[in-house]
């Protein structure tokens, strides 16, 4: 998972942002922020572009994976720093020199 993958909402914890359980969108920013990425969508009802929310990466599940390179992501990641998380494989958030950022990696099992 990570920048401008198009990923599906898998609960209704962000109800307060007008995005539900199974809205598809794109991850908006390159970094990863307290094990959030940013999550946009276009408001089906007016098709505005202000719809977004940071979003558990565990609440996430990716529908399709973009076409964007390491070097695009250092681009937009803020000071182009490649130590920033910016990627989740296999359950772990990665930076760009492919270490592991969090000890456990997340449980990706959604709740009936």
């Amino acid at each position: 998972m990570k920048y401008l993958d198009r990923v599906r909402v898998l609960t209704d914890e962000y109800e307060q942002y007008g995005i539900h359980k199974g809205d598809e969108g794109h991850i908006l920013a390159a970094e990863i922020r307290r094990g959030t990425f940013l999550f946009y969508r276009e408001d089906p009802k007016t098709l505005a572009d202000d719809l977004s929310a940071s979003i558990k990466i565990e609440d996430l599940e990716v529908i399709e994976s973009s076409d964007v390179t390491d070097e695009d992501i250092l681009e937009e990641l803020p000071l182009h720093n490649p130590e920033w998380g910016c990627k989740v494989e296999d359950g772990y958030i990665l930076n760009l020199k492919g270490e592991r950022l969090n000890k456990y990696a997340y449980n990706y099992t959604v709740p009936a």
